[in-house]
């Protein structure tokens, strides 16, 4: 078989479409958009400079409309199934939240979860309680009075309570205790064996229930860029950066321990890195 010019524009839409879903961002999918128009010209036995001005305006059109549409309507479609879905509903103990191990099993809306209590008290099978925090797969539960009604969270359970439903921070978990996190106080997160770690602006590391995707959907990319699969980085960590070979990225980090004197930013990152880093100063 001959192959023609518009069979390599479809093979090289076929394959960015394919790294698509391994480097989610809609990039490389602009650019396999780009390869179907330039494919449309070649069909047409039009010109290679058109076929390049197509595959420009398949760029463009995927980059600048098609990824933002495409993120507004995942979130409408997005289940509440976290904090907003979840803060103030009721469930029943099905497996005693002990003191000791700090964990228990509750069972809400007919979905089994592990919880946590808040005030660190052991919590019989049977009890009624209500959900006051989520943190990944573990939900923070109390016992609801005994009329039912609505009792007022103590003093130490409102922060944690008002960072998670205003979003200002991330929730820690040292031994059976939860701790706050703010996100002005997050000096970079990182991922190494599975483990999610989180460092402070003070040098503490603490680690995180939650995957870097997860973290990625929930933190303000303003002030926090995914830099490679590894690190989600502040601009506080950085100490500077340069070009290095095929247009990559090398970061110098600020010292703490635990963490690499610098690491990379693929060339796809690059660009965005900088107008990202521009914003910052």
């Amino acid at each position: 078989m001959k192959f023609e010019i518009w069979h390599y524009w479809v093979i090289a839409a076929f394959f960015f479409f394919l790294l698509e879903v391994f480097v989610p961002g809609f990039i490389l999918g602009s650019i396999g958009l780009g390869c179907l128009l330039a494919m449309t010209g070649a069909l047409f036995n039009l010109p290679l400079w058109f076929c390049a001005i197509l595959f420009i305006a398949g760029f463009f059109v995927g980059i600048t409309m098609l990824k933002p549409l495409l993120n507004r309507m995942e979130k409408l479609n997005e289940v509440k199934t976290n904090v907003d879905g979840l803060i103030g509903r009721t469930g029943k103990v099905i497996e005693r939240i002990d003191q000791d191990s700090g964990y228990g099993r509750v069972m809400v809306d007919g979905d089994d979860w592990k919880a946590v209590s808040y005030s660190h008290d052991s919590i019989e099978k049977g009890t009624i309680v209500e959900i006051v925090a989520i943190e990944s797969i573990v939900i923070t539960v109390r016992p609801l009075a005994k009329n039912n009604t609505q009792a007022e969270i103590s003093a130490d359970e409102k922060p944690i309570a008002d960072t998670l439903k205003n979003n200002l921070g991330l929730i820690v978990t040292r031994g059976n205790k939860k701790e706050v996190v703010h996100f002005e106080n997050i000096f970079c997160i990182y991922s190494n064996q599975k483990t999610t770690y989180l460092v402070t602006s003070g040098g503490k590391e603490m680690v995180l229930d939650e995957s870097l995707e997860k973290l990625e959907e929930r933190l303000d990319p303003k002030k926090f860029f995914r830099a490679n699969r590894q690190f989600i980085i502040t601009p506080r960590v950085v100490k500077e950066f340069k070009t290095k070979d095929e247009g990559k990225l090398e970061i110098a980090l600020n010292a703490l321990s635990n963490l690499p004197s610098c690491i990379s930013v693929s060339r796809l990152k690059a660009h965005a890195f900088r107008k990202w880093f521009e914003k910052q100063v």
